[in-house]
């Protein structure tokens, strides 16, 4: 991997994105693909860069999902502690004790996932997993109203913290490569048939909201109509 595809990859796992809020990563994916393809967006904000071949068809349309899981506020208690909903799929066996950024009119802040804590439970709860309703996130408010003068409000998106490392074998770190490593592919395949010459048009898609319905992905396709559709999403290792 070259030092400026490992950049590339760093810029797009760290940046901030759940299901509608996908600025951050359309902003990066548009600043690498403006110098090689005509970029455009429809009007659910998906972005679509078509790179012209010398012929106008086949329409090859390559879209990757721009979004990933995460949390939005749905409540401050009058404690400061914050009840979420999710955005997307989530596992609640892996989200306690797990660090989080919430972005808010204020700047980002960090949190954790709280709940109760072990030694108030009964036997027989802490024989069970624990359920989403049960959790929160602690972002040290004494009260709500120290929560909403640190700028959290009710509609504010939550991204896992979880910084990009090179594990030094080969393997990287972060977040979101579902669905990053394919924005990162849209990128780097139009990066290759900007040196080349291709017998049709090409067009790099990076959708919205696929964690929550696909819904990018449907608009988008109406957008570019393609004839060819080959899909940059990632799956599981094992």
């Amino acid at each position: 991997m070259t030092p400026e595809t490992q950049e590339v990859l760093r810029e797009l796992s760290e940046a901030f994105g759940v299901p509608g809020y996908e600025d951050d990563v359309r902003a990066a994916m548009a600043r690498h693909l403006h110098p090689l393809a005509e970029v455009t967006y429809d009007r659910l904000g998906s972005l679509i860069a078509k790179r012209q071949g010398s012929a106008a068809e086949p329409r090859v349309m390559l879209p990757a999902h721009m979004d990933e899981v995460g949390l939005i506020i749905r409540q401050i208690t009058k404690e400061g502690f914050l009840r979420f909903v999710t955005a997307g799929g989530w596992w609640p066996q892996v989200m306690l004790s797990q660090r989080w950024v919430i972005r808010t009119r204020k700047g980002d802040i960090p949190a954790y996932t709280g709940a109760r804590a072990p030694h108030l439970l009964t036997d027989e709860e802490r024989k069970k997993p624990l359920e989403l309703k049960d959790m929160f996130l602690d972002i040290g408010a004494r009260n709500e109203a120290q929560a909403l003068d640190m700028g959290v409000r009710p509609g504010d998106a939550v991204v896992p913290f979880s910084p990009f490392a090179d594990l030094g074998n080969g393997r990287l770190l972060g977040k979101a490569w579902d669905d990053r490593v394919g924005c990162a592919m849209v990128i780097e395949v139009l990066r290759q048939l900007a040196e080349c010459d291709h017998p049709n048009t090409v067009y790099g898609v990076g959708t919205t909201q696929e964690e929550a319905g696909l819904l990018g992905a449907q608009t988008s396709a109406f957008a570019v109509a393609p004839q060819v559709a080959i899909v940059a999403e990632v799956s599981v290792a094992v």
